[in-house]
C-alpha cells in the first residue's frame, strides 16, 4: 500500500542519516550551494540577509486575479532579484511572495544595506509605477524589506534525481523574513545587532547609511559635504514587537530612500568607503 511504502521510505531515509550523523564545518563565505551529502553543514558567521516581502499579497490575490497578480509577482521578484545579484549576493532565492539574499566576506554588510535601500527605492520609482501601468490597475505594488546578520547553517536535503534544496537553519534568514513583515510600504527594517555593526564602519561610510542629505525633489543640498549640523538621521530607532520574539531590544526602521540627485554619491560611499570619482 501507498502508505505503508512511503512510511518505510522515511524510516530508511532516517536511519540512513543517523549513520551519517551529522559533522559541521565552519567556510569563511556563503556558497552557491551547501554540501548535499555524508552528513556535512557549513557553518557561516558574519552573513547578512536581506529579505523583501509583497505586501498584501493575500488581498491582492482574492481581489485583483490571476492576470494582475502574475504582473505584481513577476515585476517584484525579477527587478529584486537583478538588484540583490548586482550588489554582490552571494545567494539569491524565493521564499513564498518573497524573495532573499545572503551576503557574506569582508564589507558585505555594506552591500547588503545599499542593496536594501535600492530596492525600497526602484519600488517606489519604477517597480510599482511599471506595474500600474502594464497590468492596468490602480493597486499600488509595495514591498517590506528585513535585514538581520549573524550565523547561519546550510546543507542540500534534497532526494538524489531531485531538486536539492537547500536548508538554511539558524535565526538570521528567519528575522529577516520577520522584520520585513512589520517593515511598512516600502520600508527597511534593520535589527539590532545589525545596526550596531554598521556604526563601527568608517567615518564617510558611517555618514552615508545612516544620515541624509535632507534633498526633496529639485532642492540642491551638499550631498556628503553638508555640514553635520544640518544633516538628518535616516533610521528611527523603535522597541522591537514583543510578538516577533526577538532576541534583541530595538529595531530601525527607514522610510526614504535614495536621492534623486545625491543617491549615486551615497550608494557609492557606503558600498566602496570612498567618494565618488576618488
Amino acid at each position: 500500500m501507498i502508505l505503508n511504502k512511503i512510511v518505510a521510505e522515511v524510516s530508511s531515509q532516517l536511519e540512513a542519516q543517523a549513520k551519517l550523523g551529522v559533522k559541521i564545518k565552519r567556510v569563511g563565505e556563503v556558497a552557491d550551494t551547501g554540501p548535499a551529502n555524508r552528513g556535512l553543514w557549513h557553518q557561516i558567521s558574519n552573513v547578512t540577509a536581506v529579505f523583501a516581502d509583497l505586501k498584501g499579497s493575500t488581498e491582492l490575490n482574492a481581489n485583483e486575479g490571476a492576470r494582475v497578480a502574475a504582473y505584481a509577482y513577476t515585476y517584484l521578484i525579477r527587478a529584486m532579484a537583478v538588484i540583490l545579484e548586482r550588489f554582490s549576493g552571494r545567494y539569491v532565492d524565493v521564499q513564498g511572495d518573497g524573495i532573499f539574499g545572503l551576503f557574506s566576506g569582508p564589507s558585505s554588510h555594506f552591500y547588503a544595506a545599499a542593496c536594501a535601500i535600492t530596492m525600497k527605492t526602484h519600488m517606489e520609482k519604477e517597480i510599482a509605477v511599471r506595474f500600474r501601468k502594464d497590468a492596468s490597475t490602480r493597486r499600488r505594488l509595495a514591498a517590506g524589506i528585513g535585514i538581520d546578520r549573524g550565523t547561519l547553517l546550510v546543507r542540500r536535503l534534497g532526494l538524489r534525481g531531485t531538486k536539492m534544496n537547500e536548508v538554511w537553519a539558524g535565526t538570521t534568514l528567519n528575522v529577516a523574513a520577520k522584520l520585513s513583515s512589520v517593515a511598512g510600504r516600502n520600508q527597511v527594517v534593520m535589527s539590532e545587532r545589525a545596526f550596531n555593526e554598521y556604526a563601527r564602519g568608517s567615518k564617510l561610510r558611517r555618514r552615508a547609511l545612516l544620515q541624509s542629505c535632507g534633498c526633496d525633489g529639485p532642492v540642491r543640498g551638499r550631498g556628503l559635504d553638508l555640514p553635520l549640523g544640518e544633516a538628518k538621521d535616516s533610521w528611527n530607532r523603535e522597541r522591537a514587537p514583543g510578538r516577533l520574539g526577538l532576541d534583541f531590544d530595538s529595531i530601525h526602521r527607514l522610510s526614504k530612500g535614495w536621492c534623486s540627485i545625491h543617491g549615486p554619491e551615497f550608494c557609492e560611499a557606503i558600498v566602496t568607503g570612498k567618494r565618488a570619482g576618488r
